[in-house]
Formats: C-alpha cells, structure tokens, sequence
C-alpha cells in the first residue's frame, strides 16, 4: 500500500468513525437520527472519492443472492439471540415481566426494524464493508477476520470497560460476521445477522420486558457461547463443503 493510498484508508476510516460515534456525546434523539442517516450519506460520497461506484465498494452491490443472504441472516441473528434469551430464562438468569399485547407489538415492530437497521449497517460498513474494500485483497484470509474482529470490539469503545464476557462476545460476534463477508464477498449476510440480533436484543427490552436475576455475567456467557458455536459452525460447513467438491 503506497503512502497516498494508506493515508486515503486512515483518513475515510477516521472520517466516518468520527460521524458513526459523535451522536454518543449527545442525548438528543435527532442528532441520533441524523448522524446515523448521514453516516450512509457520507460512506456513499467518501466511496465515489476513493474510486467505487457507491455502496458497492464496501459490498452492498445489489447483485443475484443479496436478498437471500439478507434474509438468511435476519433469521440467523435473530434465532441465535432468541435461544440466548430462552437459555437465560431456563437457567433462571433472567425472568420476563412484561408481556406485551398483539395491538403493542404491532405498533412497536415497524420502529424497532428501522432504528434497529440503520445503526447496524452502519457498523457493518465501518467494521466490515470498508476493511473489505481497501484491505479484501491485500491481505490473508485468517488475518483479515482477526483485524475486522478487533475493530468491531474496539469499536464498541464504550463498553470496553463492561468485562470480559461482554468482551468475549463481541469478539465472537465479529469474528462471524468477518466470516461470512469474506466468504460471500458481501456484506448482505453479516449485516442481516447483526440486524436480526439487534432486532432480537430491542425486542427483549422495549417490546418484552425483561429483568436480570442475577448479579453475575451468566447471561453474556451464553450469548458468547452462541456466537462463538455459530462461527465454528460456518468453518466447518465450508470445509466439509470443500472437501467433498475435492472428492468429486
């Protein structure tokens, strides 16, 4: 990478890591909003300045099989998060007081898909489609998912100081939606992972409540657990696939 292209990277991710976060300082619902639109607004301009045609440069091209891996990964994220919870309640770390009406969840639901989808490819964008398309082919496979992993971690910079189980989680979460953009050279599947999780962790805390039991960090263990068994899951599934088209 030459001295041009290297200060092209750091400047776009600074750029846009500096919008994605700035909202935080503030309490105001719609700086929150605008910040988080603006965010897709500046990743498209900063992409046509660094040479791709939009979007697509960080893998959102609309091309055959997004909308399946999209909506594979909305059912992916939100199933693994539900059986997080259902863990939870059945070991008795959690306990649900409130259960809302179908009127309610109706109501709510539209709300949740949108604020839950923007901030989340958003992340994607910075912590993935953006790595993907300055680094995707300068670098190995193994090294590229570590990087992506950590920048998400890191990214979460105001939870760095919630533990090692959050810690660990996050870890494994992002070691997964690494995975699976670089195996589909796409951004569609991760995003839609992250998107129902977030879906699913929105719909625990403002659709049906729920109330910790515990003082210890059992909760995040199992969500950890889960993450990490479904990124060993995706290695497996492609290594068995590869093996019997070898075999052929």
């Amino acid at each position: 990478m030459s001295k041009k292209s290297i200060f092209s990277f750091l400047f776009g991710f600074i750029f846009l890591f500096s919008i994605y976060h700035f909202p935080e300082f503030f309490s105001a619902f719609w700086i929150m909003v605008t910040f988080k639109i603006g965010f897709l607004v500046a990743a498209f301009l900063l992409a046509l300045m660094q040479g791709w045609k939009g979007l697509g440069g960080y893998g959102l091209s609309i091309k055959s099989g997004w909308g399946l891996n999209l909506i594979k990964g909305l059912c992916i994220g939100f199933i693994c998060f539900g059986f997080s919870v259902i863990a939870s309640l059945l070991f008795g770390y959690e306990t649900v007081i409130f259960y809302p009406s179908l009127e309610v969840i109706i109501k709510q639901t539209p709300m949740i898909l949108l604020m839950t989808a923007i901030p989340s490819i958003a992340e994607d964008i910075l912590t993935r489609g953006y790595l993907l398309g300055h680094l995707g082919t300068r670098m190995k496979k193994d090294n590229w998912i570590l990087i992506s992993a950590i920048v998400f971690v890191l990214n979460h910079v105001w939870r760095l100081n919630d533990g090692i189980a959050v810690l660990s989680y996050l870890f494994f979460l992002g070691l997964l939606l690494a995975y699976t953009v670089w195996r589909t050279k796409s951004l569609w599947l991760a995003f839609g992972i992250h998107w129902g999780s977030n879906i699913a962790f929105e719909s625990t805390n403002t659709i049906v409540k729920m109330e910790s039991l515990v003082s210890h960090e059992g909760s995040t263990w199992i969500l950890t657990i889960i993450w990490a068994a479904s990124f060993l899951t995706f290695i497996f599934s492609e290594r068995n696939k590869n093996s019997k088209e070898f075999v052929k």
